[in-house]
């Protein structure tokens, strides 16, 4: 189906993504012009949990179809930034062109501390992603781990869904260049839909100046990485 709809409690209106698939004159190589269940799921997670996304400063990472930075920015973002490699660009200004919200398309390479800077490094209090760790090499996951450690806030999060399959690898090198970067990383499982046979995950990252705030407030989340990319 070229035209994905997303509707849940409580936006006021459907999201609507277009979508490509590999089989289409339109599909993106090397960006995921195609909607996956993981997407799905974390747009899901923030209409459960809007006080995520509402009024914050939210970035997503490797968009492909900017499914759920469009959702934040129905759910009340006061900016979104959707991010992909610049042949991905012109799917996200169509998708962005449909929906309401206030929400803008840039080229954003993994990390190119250019790229980077000119988004604005520890700017935003939300950074999202979804379905972007799938057998990568251990720099891929790096570069992914610095981005997102350089645009979080210091009292911001990081919430990145994932598909699980059957790579271990791929995740534990993430988990690691996370944690070396300072953001801790706690994992919970996705409720799937029936029909999908694979896990899903949720991971949270949040800077180890979130985790102290936190400590002194009580709160006994687990130990950090004290690492700084």
């Amino acid at each position: 189906t070229p035209l994905i709809t997303f509707d849940e409690h409580p936006l006021e209106a459907a999201v609507e993504c277009e979508q490509f698939g590999s089989k289409t004159k339109r599909f993106v190589p090397g960006t995921s012009s195609v909607i996956w269940p993981s997407a799905m799921l974390l747009s899901r997670h923030l209409c459960a949990q809007q006080q995520l996304v509402n009024g914050k400063r939210c970035v997503e990472l490797g968009s492909g179809t900017g499914m759920v930075g469009l959702v934040a920015a129905a759910l009340g973002a006061q900016e979104v930034v959707l991010t992909d490699f610049e042949e991905g660009l012109p799917l996200l200004e169509r998708n962005i062109a449909r929906n309401k919200g206030q929400s803008r398309a840039v080229e954003l390479i993994w990390g190119e501390e250019e790229h980077i800077s000119r988004l604005g490094r520890h700017k935003f209090d939300l950074v999202l992603a979804s379905d972007v760790i799938c057998h990568q090499d251990e720099e891929v996951m790096e570069q992914l781990a610095r981005t997102m450690a350089s645009l979080v806030s210091p009292s911001g999060v990081c919430l990145l869904a994932y598909e699980f399959r059957d790579d271990w690898l791929s995740a534990g090198n993430f988990q690691d260049a996370a944690k070396a970067c300072g953001l801790h990383v706690d994992s919970a499982p996705l409720q799937a839909p029936d029909d999908v046979d694979d896990d899903f995950f949720l991971y949270t990252l949040r800077p180890s100046q979130n985790l102290s705030v936190e400590r002194s407030n009580g709160s006994q989340p687990g130990a950090a990485g004290e690492g700084e990319c």
